[in-house]
Protein backbone atom coordinates (compact mmCIF):
# COMPACT_ATOMS: atom_id res chain seq x y z
CA UNK A 1 0.00 0.00 0.00
CA UNK A 2 2.70 2.49 0.57
CA UNK A 3 4.07 1.97 -2.77
CA UNK A 4 0.65 2.89 -3.76
CA UNK A 5 0.59 6.16 -2.12
CA UNK A 6 3.92 6.82 -3.62
CA UNK A 7 3.03 5.87 -7.01
CA UNK A 8 -0.24 8.46 -6.85
CA UNK A 9 1.95 11.13 -5.35
CA UNK A 10 4.89 10.86 -7.79
CA UNK A 11 2.08 11.18 -10.22
CA UNK A 12 0.44 14.28 -8.75
CA UNK A 13 4.42 15.83 -8.49
CA UNK A 14 4.66 15.11 -12.29
CA UNK A 15 1.63 16.56 -13.42
CA UNK A 16 2.06 19.46 -11.55
CA UNK A 17 5.17 20.77 -11.98
CA UNK A 18 4.15 20.17 -16.00
CA UNK A 19 0.97 22.06 -15.72
CA UNK A 20 2.61 25.02 -14.05
CA UNK A 21 5.06 24.77 -17.29
CA UNK A 22 2.51 23.49 -20.10
CA UNK A 23 -0.87 23.99 -18.67
CA UNK A 24 -2.22 22.83 -22.12
CA UNK A 25 -0.29 19.18 -21.87
CA UNK A 26 -2.16 18.18 -18.87
CA UNK A 27 -5.86 16.38 -19.26
CA UNK A 28 -7.63 16.54 -16.25
CA UNK A 29 -5.07 15.77 -14.36
CA UNK A 30 -4.78 11.69 -14.83
CA UNK A 31 -3.13 12.19 -18.57
CA UNK A 32 -0.06 13.92 -20.17
CA UNK A 33 -0.36 14.80 -23.96
CA UNK A 34 2.45 16.94 -25.00
CA UNK A 35 3.99 17.27 -28.65
CA UNK A 36 6.21 20.25 -30.33
CA UNK A 37 7.38 20.61 -33.51
CA UNK A 38 10.76 22.14 -31.88
CA UNK A 39 11.86 18.87 -30.82
CA UNK A 40 11.76 17.07 -34.32
CA UNK A 41 15.74 19.08 -34.68
CA UNK A 42 17.17 16.77 -32.31
CA UNK A 43 15.69 14.31 -34.63
CA UNK A 44 17.16 15.40 -37.78
CA UNK A 45 20.43 15.90 -35.46
CA UNK A 46 20.50 12.30 -34.74
CA UNK A 47 19.78 11.26 -38.55
CA UNK A 48 22.78 13.44 -39.50
CA UNK A 49 25.15 11.43 -36.83
CA UNK A 50 24.14 8.40 -38.51
CA UNK A 51 23.53 9.22 -41.99
CA UNK A 52 27.01 7.31 -43.32
CA UNK A 53 25.01 3.70 -42.84
CA UNK A 54 24.29 2.94 -46.34
CA UNK A 55 20.42 2.72 -46.92
CA UNK A 56 20.18 -1.28 -48.59
CA UNK A 57 22.41 -2.39 -45.85
CA UNK A 58 19.98 -0.93 -43.39
CA UNK A 59 16.99 -1.82 -44.94
CA UNK A 60 17.83 -5.63 -44.77
CA UNK A 61 19.28 -5.19 -41.33
CA UNK A 62 16.07 -4.00 -40.03
CA UNK A 63 13.73 -6.32 -42.04
CA UNK A 64 16.09 -9.01 -40.54
CA UNK A 65 15.50 -7.80 -36.98
CA UNK A 66 11.99 -7.47 -37.20
CA UNK A 67 11.27 -10.87 -38.39
CA UNK A 68 13.01 -12.20 -35.62
CA UNK A 69 10.49 -11.87 -32.56
CA UNK A 70 7.74 -12.41 -34.39
CA UNK A 71 8.95 -15.16 -37.61
CA UNK A 72 12.23 -16.63 -36.57
CA UNK A 73 13.37 -16.78 -33.01
CA UNK A 74 14.69 -14.49 -30.59
CA UNK A 75 17.96 -14.98 -28.87
CA UNK A 76 18.23 -15.74 -25.43
CA UNK A 77 21.21 -15.18 -23.06
CA UNK A 78 21.52 -16.08 -19.63
CA UNK A 79 23.27 -14.23 -16.90
CA UNK A 80 26.15 -16.96 -16.81
CA UNK A 81 26.19 -16.65 -20.39
CA UNK A 82 24.62 -19.59 -22.19
CA UNK A 83 22.91 -18.94 -25.51
CA UNK A 84 19.13 -20.34 -26.34
CA UNK A 85 16.27 -19.31 -28.13
CA UNK A 86 12.62 -17.96 -27.74
CA UNK A 87 10.38 -19.07 -30.40
CA UNK A 88 8.90 -16.86 -32.84
CA UNK A 89 6.06 -14.60 -30.97
CA UNK A 90 3.29 -15.67 -33.74
CA UNK A 91 3.84 -19.25 -33.42
CA UNK A 92 3.65 -19.28 -29.73
CA UNK A 93 0.40 -16.87 -30.16
CA UNK A 94 -1.35 -19.48 -32.77
CA UNK A 95 -0.27 -22.59 -30.95
CA UNK A 96 -0.79 -21.17 -27.57
CA UNK A 97 -4.52 -20.28 -28.73
CA UNK A 98 -5.31 -23.88 -30.31
CA UNK A 99 -3.63 -25.89 -27.81
CA UNK A 100 -5.54 -23.34 -24.70
CA UNK A 101 -8.47 -24.30 -26.53
CA UNK A 102 -8.35 -27.89 -26.94
CA UNK A 103 -7.64 -28.44 -23.31
CA UNK A 104 -10.55 -26.13 -22.57
CA UNK A 105 -12.61 -28.28 -24.73
CA UNK A 106 -11.72 -31.25 -23.16
CA UNK A 107 -12.68 -30.29 -19.86
CA UNK A 108 -9.35 -28.65 -18.43
CA UNK A 109 -9.54 -26.36 -15.77
CA UNK A 110 -8.51 -22.76 -16.70
CA UNK A 111 -5.49 -22.67 -14.80
CA UNK A 112 -4.14 -25.51 -16.93
CA UNK A 113 -5.61 -24.07 -20.06
CA UNK A 114 -3.95 -20.76 -18.84
CA UNK A 115 -0.41 -22.59 -18.82
CA UNK A 116 -1.08 -24.23 -22.37
CA UNK A 117 -1.72 -20.35 -23.60
CA UNK A 118 0.55 -18.24 -25.05
CA UNK A 119 1.30 -16.51 -21.58
CA UNK A 120 0.31 -13.06 -22.79
CA UNK A 121 0.36 -10.63 -19.60
CA UNK A 122 -1.09 -7.49 -19.67
CA UNK A 123 1.51 -4.98 -17.52
CA UNK A 124 -1.09 -3.41 -14.85
CA UNK A 125 0.00 -1.74 -11.82
CA UNK A 126 -1.20 -2.73 -8.52
CA UNK A 127 -3.24 -5.76 -10.59
CA UNK A 128 -0.68 -7.92 -12.66
CA UNK A 129 2.49 -5.96 -11.21
CA UNK A 130 3.52 -5.28 -7.83
CA UNK A 131 3.80 -1.74 -6.93
CA UNK A 132 7.41 -1.61 -6.14
CA UNK A 133 8.65 -2.81 -9.31
CA UNK A 134 7.27 0.38 -11.03
CA UNK A 135 10.20 2.34 -10.86
CA UNK A 136 12.26 -0.12 -13.29
CA UNK A 137 9.50 -0.53 -15.64
CA UNK A 138 9.30 3.17 -15.83
CA UNK A 139 12.94 3.44 -16.75
CA UNK A 140 12.26 -0.07 -18.65
CA UNK A 141 9.30 1.71 -21.11
CA UNK A 142 11.05 5.08 -21.12
CA UNK A 143 14.26 3.59 -23.00
CA UNK A 144 12.28 1.39 -25.10
CA UNK A 145 9.88 4.06 -26.37
CA UNK A 146 11.48 7.01 -26.91
CA UNK A 147 14.25 4.86 -28.81
CA UNK A 148 12.06 2.85 -31.13
CA UNK A 149 10.02 5.90 -32.09
CA UNK A 150 13.56 7.90 -32.95
CA UNK A 151 14.22 5.09 -35.54
CA UNK A 152 11.13 5.45 -37.20
CA UNK A 153 11.95 9.45 -37.52
CA UNK A 154 15.73 8.38 -38.49
CA UNK A 155 13.90 5.81 -41.04
CA UNK A 156 11.62 8.37 -42.46
CA UNK A 157 14.14 11.00 -42.75
CA UNK A 158 16.54 8.78 -44.63
CA UNK A 159 13.74 8.23 -46.88
CA UNK A 160 12.95 11.63 -47.48
CA UNK A 161 10.16 12.17 -45.59
CA UNK A 162 9.41 14.65 -43.39
CA UNK A 163 8.82 14.74 -39.39
CA UNK A 164 6.04 16.99 -38.82
CA UNK A 165 6.55 16.78 -34.60
CA UNK A 166 7.43 14.87 -31.89
CA UNK A 167 5.68 13.98 -28.35
CA UNK A 168 4.89 12.11 -25.39
CA UNK A 169 1.82 10.63 -23.52
CA UNK A 170 0.72 8.92 -20.27
CA UNK A 171 -2.21 7.88 -18.67
CA UNK A 172 -1.73 7.65 -15.15
CA UNK A 173 1.80 5.71 -16.06
CA UNK A 174 -0.03 2.30 -16.91
CA UNK A 175 -0.12 3.64 -20.68
CA UNK A 176 2.94 5.42 -21.59
CA UNK A 177 4.84 6.37 -24.40
CA UNK A 178 6.62 8.51 -26.85
CA UNK A 179 5.83 9.19 -31.02
CA UNK A 180 7.66 10.48 -33.76
CA UNK A 181 4.76 11.91 -36.77
CA UNK A 182 5.89 11.91 -40.02
CA UNK A 183 4.46 13.31 -42.74
CA UNK A 184 1.15 11.85 -43.52
CA UNK A 185 0.89 12.64 -46.98
CA UNK A 186 4.28 12.14 -48.06
CA UNK A 187 4.47 8.81 -46.13
CA UNK A 188 1.34 7.19 -48.31
CA UNK A 189 3.22 8.28 -51.42
CA UNK A 190 6.55 7.12 -50.48
CA UNK A 191 7.97 3.33 -52.05
CA UNK A 192 6.99 0.07 -50.46
CA UNK A 193 10.78 -0.19 -49.79
CA UNK A 194 10.77 3.79 -47.75
CA UNK A 195 7.39 2.67 -45.90
CA UNK A 196 9.02 -1.05 -44.87
CA UNK A 197 12.33 0.58 -43.36
CA UNK A 198 9.93 3.03 -41.24
CA UNK A 199 7.54 0.62 -39.78
CA UNK A 200 10.42 -2.43 -39.14
CA UNK A 201 12.71 0.32 -37.17
CA UNK A 202 10.58 0.57 -34.33
CA UNK A 203 10.63 -2.92 -33.89
CA UNK A 204 14.17 -3.78 -35.12
CA UNK A 205 15.56 -0.82 -32.26
CA UNK A 206 13.42 -3.02 -29.52
CA UNK A 207 15.50 -6.11 -30.52
CA UNK A 208 18.80 -4.32 -30.34
CA UNK A 209 18.17 -2.72 -27.03
CA UNK A 210 16.97 -6.24 -25.93
CA UNK A 211 19.74 -7.90 -26.83
CA UNK A 212 21.87 -5.41 -25.44
CA UNK A 213 20.02 -5.64 -21.95
CA UNK A 214 20.90 -9.39 -22.18
CA UNK A 215 24.82 -8.76 -22.87
CA UNK A 216 25.15 -6.23 -19.66
CA UNK A 217 23.32 -8.47 -17.89
CA UNK A 218 26.30 -11.18 -18.54
CA UNK A 219 28.98 -8.31 -17.60
CA UNK A 220 26.88 -7.78 -14.32
CA UNK A 221 26.40 -11.36 -13.28
CA UNK A 222 30.31 -11.75 -13.72
CA UNK A 223 31.25 -8.29 -11.68
CA UNK A 224 28.80 -9.22 -9.06
CA UNK A 225 26.13 -6.98 -9.31
CA UNK A 226 23.09 -9.47 -9.70
CA UNK A 227 22.83 -12.28 -6.68
CA UNK A 228 20.38 -13.39 -3.59
CA UNK A 229 19.48 -10.34 -1.47
CA UNK A 230 19.08 -11.51 1.72
CA UNK A 231 15.65 -10.05 3.74
CA UNK A 232 16.70 -11.84 6.87
CA UNK A 233 20.00 -12.74 8.76
CA UNK A 234 20.87 -16.60 7.38
CA UNK A 235 23.93 -18.49 6.84
CA UNK A 236 26.00 -15.84 8.57
CA UNK A 237 24.83 -13.37 5.99
CA UNK A 238 23.23 -10.34 7.50
CA UNK A 239 19.95 -8.87 5.71
CA UNK A 240 20.81 -6.59 2.77
CA UNK A 241 23.65 -8.40 1.58
CA UNK A 242 23.75 -10.84 -1.53
CA UNK A 243 24.90 -13.94 -2.06
CA UNK A 244 27.12 -14.11 -5.35
CA UNK A 245 28.66 -17.74 -5.51
CA UNK A 246 28.93 -20.76 -3.60
CA UNK A 247 31.87 -23.04 -3.28
CA UNK A 248 32.29 -26.48 -1.47
CA UNK A 249 32.75 -29.92 -1.65
CA UNK A 250 33.56 -29.93 -5.67
CA UNK A 251 31.03 -27.75 -6.06
CA UNK A 252 31.22 -24.17 -7.55
CA UNK A 253 28.55 -21.98 -8.81
CA UNK A 254 27.87 -18.17 -9.44
CA UNK A 255 24.70 -17.21 -7.57
CA UNK A 256 22.68 -14.57 -10.62
CA UNK A 257 18.74 -14.56 -8.68
CA UNK A 258 17.00 -15.31 -5.80
CA UNK A 259 15.55 -18.55 -7.71
CA UNK A 260 18.97 -19.63 -8.74
CA UNK A 261 19.90 -19.56 -4.95
CA UNK A 262 17.36 -21.65 -3.90
CA UNK A 263 17.86 -24.26 -6.43
CA UNK A 264 21.76 -24.18 -6.04
CA UNK A 265 21.53 -24.89 -2.38
CA UNK A 266 19.13 -27.97 -2.96
CA UNK A 267 21.91 -29.52 -5.63
CA UNK A 268 24.16 -29.23 -2.52
CA UNK A 269 21.93 -30.65 -0.76
CA UNK A 270 21.76 -33.70 -2.85
CA UNK A 271 18.04 -32.65 -3.73
CA UNK A 272 19.08 -32.10 -7.73
CA UNK A 273 17.16 -35.21 -9.08
CA UNK A 274 13.84 -33.81 -7.46
CA UNK A 275 14.27 -30.79 -9.30
CA UNK A 276 14.90 -32.49 -12.44
CA UNK A 277 18.77 -32.00 -11.92
CA UNK A 278 21.18 -35.29 -12.09
CA UNK A 279 23.94 -33.86 -10.21
CA UNK A 280 25.11 -35.86 -7.02
CA UNK A 281 27.46 -33.63 -4.33
CA UNK A 282 30.17 -35.83 -2.09
CA UNK A 283 29.71 -33.78 1.22
CA UNK A 284 29.25 -35.03 4.67
CA UNK A 285 28.42 -33.14 8.54
CA UNK A 286 31.60 -31.21 8.99
CA UNK A 287 32.43 -30.48 5.80
CA UNK A 288 32.69 -26.62 5.15
CA UNK A 289 30.57 -24.56 2.59
CA UNK A 290 31.42 -21.10 1.50
CA UNK A 291 29.33 -18.22 0.70
CA UNK A 292 30.29 -15.16 -1.07
CA UNK A 293 28.85 -12.25 -0.36
CA UNK A 294 29.01 -8.40 -0.90
CA UNK A 295 27.38 -5.67 1.87
CA UNK A 296 27.28 -2.84 -0.97
CA UNK A 297 31.27 -2.75 -2.64
CA UNK A 298 32.39 -4.92 0.41
CA UNK A 299 33.28 -8.67 -0.43
CA UNK A 300 32.99 -10.89 2.40
CA UNK A 301 33.29 -14.86 2.13
CA UNK A 302 31.15 -16.88 5.48
CA UNK A 303 32.33 -21.06 5.80
CA UNK A 304 29.11 -22.50 6.68
CA UNK A 305 28.73 -26.33 8.35
CA UNK A 306 27.47 -28.65 5.43
CA UNK A 307 24.67 -29.98 7.43
CA UNK A 308 23.05 -26.61 7.25
CA UNK A 309 22.71 -27.76 3.64
CA UNK A 310 20.69 -30.71 4.11
CA UNK A 311 17.27 -31.51 4.98
CA UNK A 312 15.01 -34.51 6.67
CA UNK A 313 14.69 -37.74 5.23
CA UNK A 314 11.28 -37.82 6.09
CA UNK A 315 8.83 -38.95 3.69
CA UNK A 316 6.06 -35.91 2.86
CA UNK A 317 4.36 -37.74 -0.36
CA UNK A 318 5.12 -40.64 -2.61
CA UNK A 319 3.30 -42.30 -5.70
CA UNK A 320 1.17 -45.06 -5.14
CA UNK A 321 2.46 -47.49 -7.99
CA UNK A 322 6.16 -47.04 -6.90
CA UNK A 323 8.45 -49.34 -5.27
CA UNK A 324 8.32 -47.80 -2.21
CA UNK A 325 4.58 -47.56 -1.19
CA UNK A 326 3.81 -50.53 -2.58
CA UNK A 327 6.34 -51.92 -0.26
CA UNK A 328 4.95 -50.69 2.62
CA UNK A 329 6.54 -47.48 3.27
CA UNK A 330 4.21 -44.33 3.58
CA UNK A 331 4.43 -40.29 3.73
CA UNK A 332 5.47 -39.15 7.49
CA UNK A 333 7.89 -42.55 7.38
CA UNK A 334 11.36 -41.22 8.42
CA UNK A 335 14.25 -43.52 6.37
CA UNK A 336 16.79 -44.55 8.69
CA UNK A 337 18.86 -47.14 6.27
CA UNK A 338 18.89 -49.15 3.18
CA UNK A 339 20.03 -52.35 2.49
CA UNK A 340 20.30 -54.19 -0.82
CA UNK A 341 22.33 -55.08 -4.03
CA UNK A 342 25.40 -55.19 -1.82
CA UNK A 343 24.55 -51.97 -0.22
CA UNK A 344 24.02 -50.80 3.01
CA UNK A 345 24.19 -46.91 4.02
CA UNK A 346 22.75 -45.21 6.88
CA UNK A 347 20.32 -42.05 5.81
CA UNK A 348 21.07 -38.73 7.78
CA UNK A 349 19.58 -36.45 5.01
CA UNK A 350 17.23 -36.95 2.39
CA UNK A 351 20.04 -36.05 0.04
CA UNK A 352 21.91 -39.34 0.94
CA UNK A 353 18.71 -41.56 0.25
CA UNK A 354 18.30 -39.99 -3.07
CA UNK A 355 22.10 -40.70 -3.44
CA UNK A 356 21.16 -44.14 -2.97
CA UNK A 357 18.83 -44.12 -5.64
CA UNK A 358 21.18 -43.16 -8.17
CA UNK A 359 23.44 -45.55 -7.42
CA UNK A 360 20.76 -48.47 -6.83
CA UNK A 361 19.81 -47.75 -10.35
CA UNK A 362 23.22 -48.71 -11.81
CA UNK A 363 23.45 -51.74 -10.22
CA UNK A 364 19.54 -52.79 -9.36
CA UNK A 365 17.54 -54.75 -11.83
CA UNK A 366 13.37 -54.94 -11.42
CA UNK A 367 12.70 -57.43 -9.05
CA UNK A 368 15.68 -57.19 -6.78
CA UNK A 369 15.03 -56.78 -2.77
CA UNK A 370 15.77 -53.88 -0.66
CA UNK A 371 15.39 -53.54 2.84
CA UNK A 372 14.23 -50.37 4.07
CA UNK A 373 14.32 -48.83 7.33
CA UNK A 374 12.15 -46.45 8.79
CA UNK A 375 11.00 -44.47 11.84
CA UNK A 376 6.97 -44.06 12.56
CA UNK A 377 5.62 -43.14 15.54
CA UNK A 378 9.01 -43.34 17.64
CA UNK A 379 9.53 -46.88 16.38
CA UNK A 380 11.55 -48.48 13.67
CA UNK A 381 9.92 -50.71 11.10
CA UNK A 382 11.75 -52.88 8.39
CA UNK A 383 10.17 -53.07 4.69
CA UNK A 384 11.69 -55.49 2.32
CA UNK A 385 10.71 -53.73 -0.93
CA UNK A 386 10.62 -55.00 -4.07
CA UNK A 387 11.89 -52.62 -6.70
CA UNK A 388 9.70 -51.73 -9.55
CA UNK A 389 10.36 -50.43 -13.56
CA UNK A 390 8.47 -47.62 -14.86
CA UNK A 391 9.48 -46.28 -18.21
CA UNK A 392 12.53 -48.23 -18.91
CA UNK A 393 13.79 -47.82 -14.74
CA UNK A 394 13.75 -48.36 -11.47
CA UNK A 395 10.97 -46.28 -10.49
CA UNK A 396 10.60 -46.04 -6.18
CA UNK A 397 7.64 -43.37 -6.20
CA UNK A 398 9.44 -40.12 -5.62
CA UNK A 399 8.65 -37.26 -7.15
CA UNK A 400 9.42 -33.28 -6.81
CA UNK A 401 7.38 -32.62 -3.40
CA UNK A 402 8.53 -36.61 -1.69
CA UNK A 403 10.89 -34.70 0.94
CA UNK A 404 11.15 -31.03 2.03
CA UNK A 405 13.18 -28.20 -0.03
CA UNK A 406 15.46 -25.78 1.33
CA UNK A 407 14.13 -22.44 0.73
CA UNK A 408 10.69 -23.91 0.24
CA UNK A 409 9.65 -26.44 3.03
CA UNK A 410 13.18 -26.21 5.44
CA UNK A 411 15.95 -24.25 6.21
CA UNK A 412 16.92 -21.08 8.00
CA UNK A 413 15.97 -18.90 5.08
CA UNK A 414 12.78 -19.21 2.90
CA UNK A 415 12.41 -17.72 -0.97
CA UNK A 416 9.95 -14.97 -0.55
CA UNK A 417 12.77 -13.32 1.87
CA UNK A 418 15.22 -13.28 -1.11
CA UNK A 419 15.17 -10.37 -3.48
CA UNK A 420 16.92 -9.31 -6.93
CA UNK A 421 19.35 -6.88 -7.09
CA UNK A 422 18.41 -3.38 -8.09
CA UNK A 423 20.76 -4.23 -11.04
CA UNK A 424 18.81 -7.76 -12.24
CA UNK A 425 15.45 -6.07 -12.17
CA UNK A 426 16.33 -3.32 -14.08
CA UNK A 427 18.03 -5.83 -16.55
CA UNK A 428 14.52 -7.84 -16.40
CA UNK A 429 12.47 -4.76 -17.13
CA UNK A 430 14.62 -3.67 -20.05
CA UNK A 431 14.33 -7.25 -21.71
CA UNK A 432 10.62 -7.96 -20.94
CA UNK A 433 9.67 -4.43 -22.19
CA UNK A 434 11.69 -4.09 -25.29
CA UNK A 435 10.86 -8.13 -26.27
CA UNK A 436 7.63 -7.56 -25.61
CA UNK A 437 6.77 -4.12 -27.45
CA UNK A 438 8.76 -5.93 -30.46
CA UNK A 439 6.95 -9.13 -30.37
CA UNK A 440 3.39 -7.00 -30.37
CA UNK A 441 4.30 -4.08 -33.10
CA UNK A 442 5.63 -6.74 -35.50
CA UNK A 443 2.24 -8.67 -35.08
CA UNK A 444 0.35 -7.92 -38.28
CA UNK A 445 -2.52 -6.43 -37.23
CA UNK A 446 -3.41 -2.97 -38.02
CA UNK A 447 -2.53 -0.52 -37.25
CA UNK A 448 0.79 -2.00 -35.65
CA UNK A 449 3.76 -1.67 -37.25
CA UNK A 450 3.51 -5.37 -38.60
CA UNK A 451 0.11 -4.50 -39.54
CA UNK A 452 0.87 -1.32 -41.39
CA UNK A 453 3.93 -3.44 -43.05
CA UNK A 454 1.51 -5.98 -44.41
CA UNK A 455 -0.74 -3.54 -46.16
CA UNK A 456 1.93 -1.84 -47.49
CA UNK A 457 2.85 -5.59 -49.44
CA UNK A 458 -0.48 -6.97 -49.77
CA UNK A 459 -1.79 -3.48 -51.43
CA UNK A 460 1.12 -3.53 -53.79
CA UNK A 461 0.68 -7.13 -54.19
CA UNK A 462 -3.07 -7.78 -54.85
CA UNK A 463 -4.29 -4.02 -55.13
CA UNK A 464 -5.77 -1.81 -52.84
CA UNK A 465 -9.17 -3.57 -52.23
CA UNK A 466 -7.92 -6.95 -52.16
CA UNK A 467 -5.06 -6.14 -49.78
CA UNK A 468 -7.54 -4.50 -47.68
CA UNK A 469 -9.53 -7.40 -47.28
CA UNK A 470 -6.72 -9.53 -46.57
CA UNK A 471 -4.93 -6.94 -43.96
CA UNK A 472 -8.68 -7.08 -42.16
CA UNK A 473 -8.77 -10.50 -41.83
CA UNK A 474 -5.48 -11.11 -40.68
CA UNK A 475 -6.00 -8.08 -37.90
CA UNK A 476 -9.71 -9.50 -36.97
CA UNK A 477 -8.68 -12.76 -36.85
CA UNK A 478 -4.90 -12.46 -34.62
CA UNK A 479 -6.65 -9.93 -32.94
CA UNK A 480 -8.96 -12.23 -31.33
CA UNK A 481 -6.07 -14.59 -30.46
CA UNK A 482 -4.08 -11.81 -28.54
CA UNK A 483 -7.38 -10.74 -26.80
CA UNK A 484 -8.20 -14.66 -25.71
CA UNK A 485 -4.80 -15.59 -24.44
CA UNK A 486 -5.27 -11.73 -22.72
CA UNK A 487 -8.37 -13.15 -20.84
CA UNK A 488 -7.15 -16.63 -20.44
CA UNK A 489 -3.92 -14.95 -18.64
CA UNK A 490 -5.65 -12.85 -16.40
CA UNK A 491 -8.34 -15.39 -15.33
CA UNK A 492 -5.71 -18.23 -15.00
CA UNK A 493 -3.05 -15.69 -13.18
CA UNK A 494 -0.85 -16.42 -14.85
CA UNK A 495 0.68 -12.60 -14.10
CA UNK A 496 1.83 -14.19 -11.19
CA UNK A 497 5.40 -14.98 -12.72
CA UNK A 498 6.10 -11.50 -12.65
CA UNK A 499 5.90 -11.87 -9.05
CA UNK A 500 9.28 -13.95 -9.42
CA UNK A 501 11.22 -10.78 -9.96
CA UNK A 502 10.70 -9.17 -6.51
Amino acid sequence: MDAAIWFILSWLALVGVLYIFKKDAVKYFVAIYWKSEKLTKYVVLFTDKLRFIPLKVYLVSVLVLFALPMFLAMPFIRPDGQLSSLPGFLYILVGGTVNALRMLLGGAPVQEAAAGSAGVTPIVPGLTLPWDQLPYLAVAIAVAVVLHELMHGYAALRYGIPVKSVGVFSLFYILSGAFVEPDEDQFKKASTEAKAAVLASGVAANVVIAIIAMLIGVFGAWAGLGGAVFGASAYGIHPGDRVVEIRGCGFVERVYTPDDFVTKINVLAGLGPLLGINKTISCKPGDKVTLVAYSWLHRYEVQVDYSNFTTPSQLRWLYTDGSLYLGGVRPGDVIKRVEGCGVARDITSSGDFLAFILESRRICKAGDAVKVYVERNGTIHVFNVTLVEKDGRLFYGIGPTSFPLLGYDYGPVKREQLYNTDFTKLIFWLLVVNYGLAAINALPIYPLDGGQLLAAVAQRKLGEKKGTAVVNAVTWILAAMLIFNIALGLIGEQYRVLEAIR
